[in-house]
């Protein structure tokens, strides 16, 4: 729990980098502050999910590299495939499969539209993440 704090942290403060060229665009014309700010939410949303995949990842091997590229490979999956999946299927596996895509669900938060379904996904994936990895680390001991 304290690297996923760490790192949810360390992406927190590069989000907030950001915050000064929406406060000068904001004050130079006319911006749509909900979808700017549900884009804030949806991208700290993304990173836990993300953030949680990697520590999983991490909690299967002692190698950094291979921990690395299986995290990579789980968020190119959930974030791209299941699209591409989705988009060659028809039906009840199509419906599956695209609500299974992490970008559907950050596609819906970033237009500002903020659905508790999709809230509730990037939350079930950090929480699931987190679970996966504490219990590799305990089947480790």
């Amino acid at each position: 729990l304290g690297k996923f704090l760490a790192s949810f942290l360390i992406v927190a403060v590069a989000l907030a980098c950001t915050l000064p060229f929406y406060i000068s665009v904001s004050m130079l014309g006319n911006v749509d502050h909900g979808a700017i700010l549900m884009g804030y939410l949806g991208l700290l949303l993304l990173s836990a999910a993300y953030i949680s995949i990697g520590l999983f990842a991490s909690s299967l091997t002692n190698n950094q590299i291979v921990a690395f590229m299986l995290a990579l490979f789980i968020g190119i999956f959930f974030h791209f495939l299941f699209d591409m999946m989705a988009a060659g299927t028809t039906g009840w596996l199509a419906n599956l499969l695209q609500t299974l895509s992490v970008s559907a669900h950050f596609d819906s938060i970033a237009r500002g539209v903020v659905d508790s379904k999709d809230v509730v996904f990037f939350l079930s994936l950090v929480v699931l993440g987190l679970l996966l990895a504490e219990y590799n680390l305990i089947k480790k001991r």
